[in-house]
């Protein structure tokens, strides 16, 4: 834990040396108007394809953690989604996998404070199968999600949640336990259009969280193309600091957000 302190310590000291005409790469805000459609992944850093980099391990998966969130009003949207956070990082269709399709999910964003330099999102996903061959795994997660700006220089992105398992939960394969999901973001502005981050965060499985909790860390970047197309790309390391961590598992992610109509 000494360790996290101290990490975001430095994190603090960086955002407040990057220059302070940096302006906001996100256009539009967390949640699509009425009519728009997001096709992108979870909304607090959105990976919609990534290559798993750790040794050994063939690249295994190679999958599209897609969500697709369509505007049902100026608050509410809703749709498909393919991966309930970055620390479960194995959602949606998989090209090298056993099973090339086994997850999907209903995904809820309700905008209950949206202002220029604050954003207070109810964010769940419920349902969601976090697998429906074989076995079924049926969840729920629930939280907030919220970004605030730090003067004209950074925003702080904040997503926690718990995810309650419905059904499997003491199956021969460890139970479809419930989970706590702490993660957070620092995007810094350095143009009006490119935005570097770096995200790290705390979770794990509620029963004995103390001996099974992951602090990943992750950096990449985001670069808003046009105010309607975001790209860029992320490098994780699944639990570089926490029980048992090391730098062996290890993501490379490719970042995409395309809002259409709206």
């Amino acid at each position: 834990m000494k360790r996290l302190v101290s990490f975001a310590l430095a994190l603090l000291g960086l955002v407040l040396t990057v220059p302070a005409a940096a302006q906001a790469v996100v256009h539009g805000g967390l949640v699509p108007g009425k009519g728009a459609v997001d096709l992108t992944g979870m909304p607090a850093r959105p990976t919609i394809a990534g290559v798993d980099v750790s040794n050994h391990n063939d690249n295994e998966p190679f999958h599209l953690p897609i969500h697709v969130y369509i505007g049902v009003t100026d608050r509410l949207a809703l749709g498909p989604i393919h991966e309930i956070g970055p620390f479960y990082p194995y959602g949606g269709p998989c090209f090298n996998c056993d099973r090339a399709y086994n997850d999907i999910g209903l995904g809820i964003l309700y905008s209950i404070i949206r202002e220029q330099r604050f954003e207070l999102v109810f964010n769940a996903d419920a349902p969601v199968f976090l697998t429906f061959h074989d076995r079924v795994r049926m969840s729920v997660r629930g939280g907030v999600l919220g970004r605030v700006a730090l003067g004209d220089v950074a925003s702080f992105v904040f997503d926690p949640s718990l995810q309650v398992g419905l059904t499997a939960r003491a199956d021969a394969e460890g139970g479809n336990k419930d989970f706590l999901w702490l993660p957070v973001w620092f995007y810094f502005r350095v143009t009006d259009r490119v935005a570097p981050f770096v995200g790290t965060g705390i979770g794990g499985r509620v029963e004995g969280f103390g001996d099974n909790f992951a602090i990943p860390l992750e950096g990449g970047c985001i670069v808003g193309v046009t105010p309607r197309v975001d790209l860029g790309g992320v490098f994780t390391f699944y639990n570089l600091m926490g029980h048992g961590g090391n730098a062996d598992g290890r993501q490379l992610g490719f970042l995409a957000r395309f809002r259409f109509g709206g």
